[in-house]
């Protein structure tokens, strides 16, 4: 049985890199391809670069109008990224809903109806391919995590505006 302190509130995923990183700033983390959301980084990243990642991109979710308890649905070609975007949502309190890359655009679009009007963070590569134009008017706001869309602006600090997190 796993015994916790009174005062201990748990772990908060937003904040699971800055404290990993605060314990161990120098360790590795060794991925197999390069992220989709920052492929300048490469290969091999240490904590504190992670958690800067992440905090850096939270950053721009709150920029683009992304607000705790907001649902979040991220749904973008298969990668690590995909996780580090749901603790990216976390850190600004939103929740993270995570579709997987292999639904089909009919099923993803029913859940974004259900889900009712989320903030949905994707990738170029699914808005081309994979995703109906329906997407636009099932979601509070459509930000391209990867990559770039026709129409939708580049930058996160409009006001409800479709906006690019790079």
């Amino acid at each position: 049985m796993f015994l916790q302190r009174v005062a201990n509130k748990g772990i908060q995923l937003g904040t699971v890199f800055d404290r990993a990183a605060a314990r161990h700033p120098a360790s590795p983390v060794y991925l197999d391809h390069d992220l989709d959301i920052a492929p300048e980084l490469g290969r091999r990243l240490a904590l504190t670069e992670l958690a800067d990642l992440i905090d850096g991109f939270a950053s721009r979710l709150w920029a683009a109008r992304v607000r705790p308890g907001e649902r979040v649905v991220i749904h973008k070609s298969d990668g690590f990224d995909i996780s580090l975007l749901a603790y990216c949502v976390a850190r600004v309190g939103g929740v993270p809903v995570l579709l997987s890359p292999k639904l089909d655009g009919a099923t993803v679009a029913e859940l974004l109806r259900r889900i009712g009007r989320p903030t949905l963070v994707t990738d170029e590569a699914k808005l081309s391919r994979d995703l109906p134009a329906e997407v636009f008017e099932l979601s509070e706001r459509v930000l391209v995590a990867a990559g770039s869309f026709p129409g939708r602006s580049r930058s996160p600090r409009w006001p409800g505006a479709n906006a690019c997190l790079r």
